[in-house]
């Protein structure tokens, strides 16, 4: 058996606290960056307009922009 004093108690028990808070915070901020890049996978900006489009096609198919009607290819940056 360990023998400590009464003393040292208190912060084991607030060590150990503050590493579970840690691990969760840890835990949901991996799981939230992981979401929000699934979201953008299928998210770019028409080249025209620079209109934000939502495509969940194939990436080689082009997508008609809601705003102006420009065609555009997935996964091409904007180059304005």
């Amino acid at each position: 058996m360990i023998r400590t004093g009464l003393h040292v108690l208190p912060l084991v028990y607030t060590a150990a606290l503050l590493a579970a808070v840690l691990l969760l915070w840890l835990v949901n901020d991996w799981n939230r960056n992981r979401r929000r890049r699934r979201e953008r996978r299928d998210l770019f900006q028409c080249r025209l307009c620079a209109g934000w489009i939502r495509h969940e096609g194939k990436p080689s198919t082009l997508v008609r922009c809601a705003s102006c009607g420009a065609l555009n290819e997935h996964g091409r940056g904007n180059d304005l």
